[in-house]
């Protein structure tokens, strides 16, 4: 008999492979970081395993990919509620980007990546800005380490020399620092099993001309992500066409900076000319469907993205813009979005929306080689998902019930790179209990230091008070 470190066996598997099988009462064969195979129950007596899982009256399908996200913001969640983009920045983030400190990031992060991979998710680029003292990125990767995620380190930026004076900060981060970071983080984390860097612009007035062109080249040079925040709001042309002399996208072109490498997040006010551009150049989306619903930002034509050939990948952008990190919200949010939008029930099926939770996500950040198929060769990254709950149940299409009829509830194991970081409900990296209240205490700090906080019924809501 064959060896292997993990059978998961008896297991109603969506493979999201090349044909898109599905096998009941199906094997999967893990070695090490990788699925060695994968088939029928005809498989479980070929193989001696170190350890074997029962996944009887379960699915199992891969782990979801989240190509944006802030963590650093899961302490500001909830506040700045029932606002447009800027009165939410100015009521929430800008107000306290210059009180974080590391013990903030890291717990922040940590409480994000738990909620993500609760969620189903096993891969999150995070697109960190929060740079107002220097150090702050090695307490974000410190916590996706920690806790065993499949991290990409977005290193942003966001001029805060630009901020208004009551939101001055001590240390203003520059392109520079940006640019040196990312190589001091690519050279610590070249040939990691997990962990990655990507390059993470904030917006279009956040760089010089010259810094895109820039990113561009140690994009070329290290075969890294870029991504960024595009088209969001009205304003990122209306500032790039009073200051910048032309739209956005056509601007970024010009200067070299758009191409197959390049995730473009938010993508709401499109043009033809936008389309175009992304065509030619097989330009990635970040769809973030929840944020954009909640800032009232509008719709993505994603529907139209996917028929026009695009790559689509999804997202739950920060907790301060969405208040969750939970992927399986997302999945839903995104159906019933783009349905109502176009008043096309058949717009948007629960297959395709899968697709772009798993498959679009791999090839959104350079990994369809490995990332996003439960298949022979890929990475072991995959979700054990438990239906047998009132939300559920009856299942008469699993891959309808994952999109429409589900919740962290049902997801029941969580494994990346081969290695179970959720068991059973369990964290099995971190003390889940303690870090939800090192978090909510760390965020108590912060906000009572600041002033921030909601009103209700005409009156300023408290916190926890722990």
């Amino acid at each position: 008999m064959k060896k292997a470190d993990v059978l998961i066996k008896n297991a109603y598997i969506i493979t999201m492979d090349h044909d898109r099988n599905i096998i009941s009462n199906g094997c999967i064969v893990i070695d090490k970081d990788k699925i060695t195979a994968v088939g029928g129950g005809e498989l479980a007596s070929c193989y001696e395993a170190s350890r074997v899982v029962d996944a009887k009256g379960k699915f199992v399908f891969p782990g979801m990919i989240s190509t944006h996200s802030h963590l650093f913001q899961t302490m500001l969640k909830g506040l700045g509620r029932d606002k447009l983009l800027f009165d939410w920045l100015d009521s929430s983030v800008r107000t306290a980007l210059h009180r974080f400190d590391g013990e903030m990031c890291y717990y922040a992060a940590l409480t994000g990546c738990m909620e993500a991979i609760q969620s189903g998710t096993t891969t999150l680029l995070d697109y960190m800005y929060c740079h107002t003292s220097p150090g702050l990125s090695d307490y974000v990767t410190q916590a996706m380490e920690d806790i065993g995620i499949r991290g990409i380190y977005g290193r942003g930026f966001t001029n805060t020399a630009n901020f208004p004076p009551e939101f001055k900060v001590a240390h203003h981060d520059t392109e520079q620092d940006m640019f040196d970071d990312v190589r001091r983080l690519y050279k610590k984390y070249e040939g990691h099993s997990r962990m990655s860097v990507a390059l993470a612009p904030g917006i279009i007035w956040d760089n010089t001309d010259d810094g895109y062109r820039e990113m561009r080249k140690m994009a070329d040079e290290m075969h890294i992500p870029l991504t960024m925040h595009v088209l969001e709001s009205e304003d990122d042309d209306k500032y790039c066409r009073e200051v910048r002399g032309g739209r956005t996208i056509p601007h970024l072109e010009r200067l070299g900076f758009i191409g197959p490498d390049f995730i473009a997040v938010h993508c709401v006010c499109m043009e033809e000319e936008d389309f175009d551009i992304f065509k030619q150049y097989d330009v990635k989306v970040s769809h973030n469907p929840v944020s954009n619903m909640i800032l009232a930002s509008g719709v993505a034509p994603v529907e139209r993205m996917v028929k026009e050939g695009l790559t689509v990948s999804l997202a739950c952008d920060g907790s301060a813009s969405n208040d969750t990190q939970d992927m399986m919200e997302v999945l839903k949010t995104t159906a019933l979005l783009q349905k109502v939008h176009l008043r096309d029930a058949a717009a948007m099926p629960a297959s395709r929306v899968l697709e772009l939770a798993t498959l679009g996500g791999a090839k959104a950040v350079m990994r369809e080689g490995d990332l996003g198929a439960i298949a022979p060769g890929m990475k072991a990254d995959l979700v054990i998902y438990d239906p047998f709950h009132g939300r559920s149940i009856p299942v008469h299409d699993p891959v309808s019930a994952i999109v429409y009829s589900s919740s962290q509830a049902n997801i029941e194991s969580v494994m990346v790179d081969g290695v179970f970081v959720m068991e059973h409900k369990r964290m099995t990296m971190i003390d889940e209990e303690k870090v939800l209240y090192a978090t909510q205490k760390a965020a108590e700090k912060l906000i009572n230091e600041v002033g921030l906080g909601n009103t209700q019924w005409g009156r300023k809501i408290g916190n926890l008070g722990l």
